[in-house]
Parts: C-alpha cells; sequence; structure tokens
C-alpha cells in the first residue's frame, strides 16, 4: 500500500496524473501512463491486481507502453484494474450515463466496456459512436476514475461524500412530483407541521377578516375542482378576446395596460419598487420589459429536450386556451424565437448579484428614447408609483433587446406574449388540465414522476401568500426561547472567530481590517420568528371570499395581487424598514442580506437534523453551523464584498487589497471549475463563486470552533458536513441545475471544500495517491 502511494506521488510530480484539480490542462496519455494510473487507483478496492493483469499486450504481446492510449483501450485497462464494476443503484443508478448502442467498440474491449457502460460511468459521442479510437487524455481519465469511486462509495479517502452517505445514497428516492430529496430537501418536503395548521385553519368557519378565516377560505378554494374545472378559462376569457381583437400596436398596449389594472400583470413594461443598493434606507423605482423563460444555455443549444418540452408546455397552454393546434404551435415557435434574441442579450446568470451590473439609472426620458413606442407614460400612471428622477434597470442589454419588438412589425408576437403570460401566470388557479400541462413539463425537462397531493400543493401555495399568519402559531407551537437564544450564542461565537481569522488574513492590510471588522459588528442577526412588533401586516387588507360567497381560487390571487400592489406604492418615499423578515419563519433555508448587512435563520431551519440541543457539539457545527457561517461569508463573497457596514453599495478596500481578493477568488473559481457533482455534469466556477467562497469559509469557521474545544472528534465534524449535504436527483435535474444554480452541486459542497482543511487529511489521514488529496499550493481559502 505504501509502495503503491509513493508511486502515485511520483507519477504526480512528473505530471503524469492530474491529481483531484479540476480544469487543470489537458495531458495525452500513454498506454503505460493509464495502466498505472488505474492501477494505483484500484490499490484499495482490487489489492491482488497486477500490472500485468491491467496491460495485457496485443496477440503478439506487445504492450506498446509508450504509445498513445485509445478511450477503449484505457476504460478496459480501468475495468481490469477495477475487476467487476457494481451495478449503480439509487443515486448512482439514478445519475447513470445512459448506455448508447454504439457501433464502434472493438470485438476485443466489448465485454469489458460492457462492464463500464453498465455501470454509466462513460457517454459516446452520439447514440451509436463511443469513438472508441480517440486518444484519452490524464484528466479524461482522473474522472473516470473519480465516477469509479463515487459508484464503489467505500472509501472515504477517495470520495468522502460517496462513502459517508453510501447508505442513504444507495436507498435514496425521490417522492412522487419532487424533484429531489435528501437531508435537507427532505426537510423542506416534509410540509406536516405547516400544513397542520393550515388544515386546522380550514376545518371550522371562523369570524370574517381573521388570519384563520383567510387561510382557511384560501386553502378550501384551491382545492375546490368542481368549482374551478366549472369555471374553466372563463376568468380570462374576457383578456383572451381582448388580445385577440386588438390588431395595432396601441391596441395590444392598451389590452396590457388593462391586464395591470384589473390583473395587477406585468402587461410587457412594468415600473416597480426596491432597495436603493446605492442608498438601502430608501426605495427606487425600477423598470423592466419581457424577458426569456429559460438559461441563456438552452436558448444557445438551440434544441434537445429543453426546447421540446417548453415548446410542448406552451402549445399546451394556448390550446387550454382556446386556439386550434396548429395555430397553438405556431404561436409557441414564435414566442421561442424572440426568447433566444432576448436570451443572448441577457446578462450572465452569476452577475445579477454584481451590484456593478445590475445598478444602472435613467431617467424617464431616456426610457421613452429607448421605447418610443411602448406607451411608457400609461404604463407608469397605471403603476400608481409617484414620479422620480432617477429609475433602475438590473439589465441593460436585455433591455435595449426588448425595445424594438414593441413596434407594429411585432404585433403578433406582442399578442402571443400576452395570452402565454395570462395562461401561465393564471393558468394554475384554474381548471385541472392547466395543473396536468404544467407537471407533464417538469417531468420532461426534470426527469420527474408523479405528482404530489392537492392537499400538499394547496398547503405550499397557501404558505408562499400568508407567511406571517401562518408563522406566528408555527413559531409558538414548534420553537423555543431557549433554542433560539443557543443558536444566537453560537452566531455571536462566529462572529468572534471571524474577527480573530480577519485580523489574521496575511494578504489585507490593516487599514482594509478595520473596515471588514467594523462591517462584520454592525451585522444584524435574525434568528428563529420576528419580534412581536416587526410581524408583516401586508395581508391585514386582503378580503378572501370563499366559494359560497362567490370567491374562488383565481378571485382569492387577484385580490392578494391588488393588495399586493397597493402595499408597495405605499411604501415609496418612506424609509427602508429593515426590521422586516425576507423569509417566512418556517422557511428551511437561511440568507444573507448585504442591503441590509443582516443574516437570517429562521425557525424551520434550525432543527434536527440540522440542530438539535441534544446532538454533540461537533454535530450542531457540522450541521447548522455550517449553515450560520456560510451565511457570515457572504458579507465577504465576491458580490457582498461591495458593499459597506450599513448595507450601501460602496468600496472599503484598498486598490491593492481588492486586487489580491481578486486574485483569490480566480483561484476558487478554477478550483471549482470542471469538478463533477454527477457523471459528465460539470460544475461553473464564474456561476458558482459567490456560494464556494460562502462554503470555504464556513468550513474553516467551524473547524476553528471545534479545534476551541477539548479532544474534538473531527471525524464526526466532517462527517456531519457531508451528512448535511447528502441528496439525489434525477440526471435532467442535475444537468438543469447545473446552468442556473448559483450553488455547487451538493456533492461539491463537501468534497471540493474539506480538502482545502490541515484537520481533514490528519482526521483520516489522506495522503498523495487518494483521490481526496489536493497538494498544498493548490488549496485554497480566502477568509
Amino acid at each position: 500500500m505504501e509502495k503503491s502511494k509513493r508511486m502515485l506521488a511520483g507519477m504526480l510530480a512528473a505530471g503524469l496524473m492530474l491529481g483531484s484539480v479540476p480544469g487543470a490542462g489537458a495531458v495525452g496519455a500513454t498506454r503505460g501512463e493509464v495502466a498505472q494510473m488505474v492501477l494505483q487507483a484500484a490499490d484499495d478496492y482490487n489489492p491482488g491486481v497486477s500490472l500485468k493483469d491491467i496491460l495485457q499486450g496485443d496477440e503478439k504481446g506487445d504492450l506498446r507502453e509508450g504509445e498513445p492510449a485509445t478511450r477503449a483501450e484505457a476504460l478496459v485497462m480501468l475495468q481490469r484494474a477495477f475487476g467487476d464494476l457494481p451495478a449503480p443503484v439509487g443515486d448512482n443508478a439514478r445519475n447513470a450515463i445512459p448506455a448508447g448502442d454504439f457501433t464502434d467498440i472493438p470485438f476485443w474491449a466489448k465485454d469489458a466496456l460492457a462492464d463500464v457502460f453498465e455501470a454509466g460511468i462513460v457517454a459516446g459521442t452520439s447514440e451509436t459512436t463511443f469513438d472508441a479510437g480517440s486518444p484519452v487524455t490524464a484528466e479524461q481519465m482522473q474522472r473516470f476514475i473519480g465516477r469509479v469511486y463515487a459508484l464503489e462509495g467505500s472509501n472515504p479517502k477517495d470520495d468522502f461524500y460517496a462513502a459517508v452517505n453510501k447508505e442513504a445514497l444507495d436507498s435514496s428516492v425521490i417522492p412522487e412530483g419532487q424533484m429531489n430529496s435528501g437531508t435537507l430537501y427532505d426537510m423542506m418536503n416534509d410540509d406536516s407541521r405547516v400544513s397542520g395548521i393550515i388544515e386546522e385553519a380550514a376545518k371550522e368557519k371562523h369570524q370574517k377578516g381573521s388570519p384563520e378565516q383567510k387561510i382557511g377560505d384560501f386553502y378550501n378554494n384551491i382545492l375546490d375542482w368542481d368549482a374551478r374545472n366549472a369555471a374553466g378559462i372563463t376568468p380570462v376569457k374576457p383578456y383572451l378576446e381582448a388580445i385577440d381583437g386588438a390588431q395595432t400596436l396601441d391596441e395590444v398596449l392598451a389590452v396590457a395596460d388593462r391586464m395591470k389594472r384589473e390583473l395587477y400583470q406585468a402587461g410587457l413594461r412594468t415600473f416597480g419598487l426596491t432597495i436603493d443598493a446605492k442608498d438601502s434606507n430608501r426605495y427606487i423605482v425600477t423598470f423592466s420589459s419581457i424577458a426569456p423563460s429559460l438559461s441563456k444555455d438552452i436558448y444557445e443549444k438551440d434544441g434537445g429536450k429543453e426546447k421540446d418540452a417548453f415548446l410542448k408546455y406552451l402549445k399546451a397552454l394556448l390550446v387550454l386556451g382556446g386556439y386550434a393546434e396548429e395555430d397553438a404551435e405556431r404561436q409557441a415557435k414564435l414566442y421561442w424565437e424572440a426568447d433566444r434574441v432576448l436570451a443572448a442579450a441577457k446578462l450572465e446568470q452569476q452577475d445579477y448579484g454584481n451590484v456593478e451590473k445590475i445598478y444602472n439609472i435613467f431617467t424617464f426620458s431616456e426610457l421613452k428614447e429607448m421605447f418610443p413606442k411602448a406607451g411608457l407614460d400609461s404604463a407608469y400612471a397605471i403603476s400608481g408609483l409617484a414620479e422620480s428622477s432617477q429609475i433602475l434597470v438590473s439589465d441593460v442589454g436585455l433591455l435595449k433587446a426588448a425595445a424594438p419588438y414593441f413596434s407594429e412589425e411585432h404585433v403578433d408576437y406582442l399578442k402571443t406574449r400576452l395570452r402565454i403570460e395570462l395562461l401561465a401566470g393564471f393558468g394554475g388557479t384554474l381548471n385541472r388540465e392547466f395543473q396536468d400541462a404544467a407537471e407533464t413539463y417538469q417531468q420532461e425537462l426534470l426527469g420527474t414522476s408523479g405528482s404530489v397531493t392537492d392537499e400538499y400543493r394547496a398547503s405550499q401555495i397557501v404558505q408562499q401568500q400568508f407567511g406571517a399568519e401562518i408563522g406566528r402559531v408555527y413559531a409558538e407551537k414548534y420553537f423555543s426561547p431557549e433554542a433560539k437564544a443557543d443558536v444566537e450564542e453560537m452566531v455571536h461565537e462566529f462572529l468572534e472567530i471571524y474577527e480573530q481569522r480577519i485580523r489574521g488574513l496575511d494578504w489585507m492590510s490593516e487599514a482594509t481590517k478595520k473596515k471588514a471588522v467594523e462591517k462584520l459588528h454592525s451585522m444584524s442577526i435574525k434568528v428563529g420568528y420576528p419580534d412581536d412588533d416587526d410581524w408583516d401586516d401586508s395581508m391585514d387588507a386582503v378580503d378572501i371570499k370563499s366559494v359560497a360567497e362567490g370567491g374562488s381560487y383565481f378571485a382569492n390571487m387577484v385580490e392578494i395581487a391588488r393588495v399586493t400592489r397597493e402595499y408597495l406604492i405605499d411604501m415609496q418615499g418612506k424609509p427602508v424598514d429593515k426590521s422586516i423578515w425576507a423569509m417566512n419563519v418556517y422557511t428551511v433555508n437561511a440568507c444573507y442580506i448585504a442591503q441590509f448587512n443582516e443574516i437570517v435563520f429562521p425557525a424551520g431551519i434550525l432543527r434536527a437534523p440540522m440542530y438539535d440541543v441534544n446532538n454533540t457539539r461537533e454535530q450542531n457545527l457540522g450541521g447548522i453551523g455550517y449553515i450560520i457561517a456560510h451565511e457570515i461569508t457572504h458579507a465577504f463573497d465576491n458580490n457582498g464584498a461591495k458593499f459597506g457596514k450599513d448595507g450601501n453599495a460602496e468600496d472599503w478596500w484598498t486598490a491593492e487589497d481588492y486586487a489580491a481578493f481578486q486574485k483569490l477568488c480566480s483561484r476558487v473559481v478554477a478550483h471549482y471549475d470542471g469538478a463533477e457533482g454527477s457523471n459528465g455534469v460539470a460544475c461553473k466556477g464564474e456561476l458558482t463563486l459567490s456560494e464556494n467562497i460562502a462554503d470555504l469559509g464556513a468550513a474553516a469557521c467551524v473547524t476553528e470552533a471545534a479545534k476551541r474545544m477539548e479532544n474534538p472528534d473531527f471525524k464526526q465534524l466532517f462527517e456531519t458536513m457531508a451528512r448535511s449535504w447528502e441528496s439525489t436527483a434525477t440526471r435532467s435535474t442535475r444537468q438543469y441545475v447545473a446552468q442556473v444554480d448559483v450553488h455547487a452541486p451538493d456533492k461539491l459542497r463537501v468534497n471540493r471544500v474539506l480538502v482545502n482543511l490541515p484537520e481533514f487529511y490528519e482526521a483520516f489521514d489522506i495522503g498523495p495517491g487518494d483521490g481526496m488529496y489536493v497538494a498544498p499550493e493548490d488549496r485554497v481559502l480566502i477568509w
């Protein structure tokens, strides 16, 4: 064992193997090099295998060790080294790369490669072409080996996440209608506590206007399928008829304005209100227009299952709206083509967190010059907002791409856009066929199966609208003042650890350290639930009518939209109330809000298994501790670092320090870029940078907290971290999420994080040659 590890270390030093550094440059690999790589990698899995077993040569016995290895040869050697590969089950089966009907497999390789294909660890270049004769690189071999480590899931030194979570991953099941499952997702999907509160309110009649009456009648209206199916599209039909009757641009805009007045929909041009990033005590008017529905990557590809599923869904909506199939298909394609143009002009997903790119001020006159025929005067008047000398635009490129569509030439498209906005926006409140169409779309896009129950869906909808009303009951029933105080104590401990770590940074000057510590000291903390005077009362004015009173799910949603609009209008000109909570009390999540310089931890996430007063200290550190420290670090990630202690976008760095910070960020990008969360699904380092910085800071912080203990159990700490992020999802879901989610895949939130901590190597005796090993000079840490 030790001899083989030393041999592997020598190979690493010689550049014959890339170790576990994703994104490193491709290095061609000879047959001899590949044989050595797989021999060392398989050492713990197939101890008796020898180099002679792996590299057998041709029919003449010629090994040709110095010749480039082909894909077929390399994978045959991998299979010989590890022996028969385990059949994928659970999460591995869910994310196995589908085997193609390949026609280019050499006869001599068929049996060995059949095992590789069944294991789901390699893809061809098409459904019929494996590209068996192309050369393989050292980087590609390292990926193949990494996939086998995950499939085996037996050695924490090679794939820590897979080994710690093997039993859970192998037995994992995704509930019907859900996208995923796992530690945190199961907490999110478990609706029993909140649904119990809602169902209790729905059982009895309550005083008109009381929270219980609103919650109960709204919930029952959602579940009244007899009434919904009987009404069909009647609630939206007048608007569809108005759209159909519009012949000119002005007439289309008049219909859009009517929908804005009566339904409070976007209406193609939207003026709203948000917190001013440069003065977080005030609100600023915003403007936006039409935007693509999906991610840039999908439109750039312009084909495949994502496009097919989306077009099918759009067509289904239009057919349900009363349009003939041929016309519906034509409109869906028209909508797609416009979306494709808009997507090409929009910001990259990660840029929407960059205040320097999304803070763009225009005057109303400048917007009218950009949109000369879009009827902005009427759109602004309908918004109800007072005049403003400054209007914020978050995506200038997208806005400029939208402007040309407001012309007579594009009247047909704008009519289609209004129809789809109406049917997609309100279809879920109408007859069951709309819900069925949405479920089919999710299944085809994400590979999910089945449906959640009607009761579950209704509960989720009620929670979205009546968060404060439900939250008061939840906090009283399920979260104690003692737990609140315990978590607050942990938060303050972490803030003190962060201060020490900031003061000890060797890349930051004293001047910038002082500003960073001031920001840390100014951070506000929200744990569990709001204080008595800080609960959201925006739904007090909502009048929810039952079906018996002439109400409906559709009418209830319109009423909620009306009150929300009035609440928004009322905020203009008033100082921002920073006591408001950005999350509902029962939410299983947490956040950092840069404009408030605050961290928020709702009661929903402060429960087992993430937090329990009966857990060991190491378990709570690896669970909720990681979450707390993650949110604190967001104050200093690549986006949060652009905000000062009072929540305003400002530059508090010296030029030299910010340049050093940018270099460190670049290293983090490289550390994650190309790393696989599942077979063939690579992480995007730029997209996930802010979350990765927060994860790295979190792990360093909780490890520091554990070091303060007497005889800390680091194994338990790191294993708890791994279990906290255990999850499974379909392959289609992971492929889609990898394009849009600013978080790294859950597996990488463990494996690419822990490899930067010396204590991790010591706890599990990890060294050169192990799959989890990263050389000290290649490890990354900022905070």
